[in-house]
């Protein structure tokens, strides 16, 4: 994204914020494919909208698929999942104040989100 898109850093945290809801919503069917970027109408490139957003867990029992244990290969995912997710923002050179209030969008609604699945 670095290469192609000029608003790096606007689209960066959008980016991981998609992850990492998928993550939550254990959409372990999120190809590279999922991600694209579209053509403004002056000729840069921004990311998509989120699409095909779903729970593959409902689907398959396969973890690797259901993304329950990790993000990173294996020789480099020796964290838990939270310091994994932190690793992926460092590496898209996402500031940690931004991490931070990603994380704490995504989840400060679990109550309501349980209340939500069970009904």
């Amino acid at each position: 994204m670095q290469a192609h898109v000029p608003a790096y850093t606007v689209d960066a945290p959008k980016r991981y914020k998609l992850i990492l809801f998928n993550f939550f919503i254990s959409n372990g069917d999120a190809p590279f494919k999922n991600f694209s970027l579209i053509e403004t109408p002056l000729g840069d490139f921004k990311l998509s909208p989120a699409y095909d957003l779903l729970n593959s867990r409902i689907h398959s029992q396969d973890r690797a698929l259901c993304m329950s244990e990790r993000l990173h290969p294996k020789s480099e995912a020796k964290r838990k999942i939270a310091g994994q997710f932190t690793i992926l923002g460092e590496r898209a050179e996402i500031a940690k104040r931004q991490l931070d209030a990603i994380f704490e969008e995504l989840t400060a609604k679990e109550k309501e989100v349980a209340t939500l699945i069970d009904a």
